[in-house]
């Protein structure tokens, strides 16, 4: 057990450090083309998989998968989710899926809404997993504050995160500190 947590604090601290110089040091140039934006937010989806810690019950019915909704009708965003669709997390494996309706998002572990999705809509989602264990992440301005989790923003042409502790916490999840202090946190509404 103490080998276990020794493990995962190298982990965490492995991977703070490289999400710090992913966000701080990327070249403005990459995050101008929206292909490469969404593999970018696709490979930092895996790594918040990484550092966080859901309820076990949440994985009594599928103890093997860590299920990733996405939701926005994108070819980019298919093809850049595709690169993480079966990698390792810990004893589990990612497995990523479009989303099409409200009720199709109760499966999901971690849920990623695209900012084409109208306010209409991206309300059903929320509603549909509000206070269930669901990591939910966005790209919308003021999407933190209105019931996301995690938010991707851009500041000077760079990829930034901001978190919503509370939300998190109302979602039984568990994100690690250092994560935290990488990303701008926000309060709900």
């Amino acid at each position: 057990m103490f080998k276990k947590i020794i493990h995962n604090c190298t982990l965490a601290v492995f991977l703070c450090l490289w999400l710090q110089g992913s966000f701080f040091l990327l070249p403005d140039k990459i995050l101008a083309r929206e292909g490469e934006e969404y593999a970018v937010k696709a490979a930092f989806v895996l790594n918040f998989a990484k550092v966080t810690l859901w309820p076990e019950t949440v994985f009594a019915d599928s103890p093997a998968t860590i299920d990733v909704g996405l939701v926005g009708d994108d070819e980019l965003l298919a093809m850049a989710f595709k690169s993480i669709d079966g990698k390792q997390v810990g004893d589990r494996v990612l497995r990523v899926r479009f989303i099409t309706t409200a009720g199709d998002c109760r499966g999901c572990e971690i849920l990623f809404v695209a900012n084409v999705i109208d306010r209409t809509t991206l309300l059903r989602l929320l509603t549909a997993v509000k206070d269930r264990p669901v990591l939910i992440i966005g790209e919308t301005p003021g999407f933190a504050r209105i019931g996301g989790i995690i938010n991707f923003i851009s500041k000077n042409g760079r990829l930034h995160f901001e978190i919503n502790p509370q939300e998190a916490e109302r979602h039984g999840l568990k994100i690690s500190s250092r994560i935290l202090q990488l990303a701008s946190i926000v309060e709900s509404n």
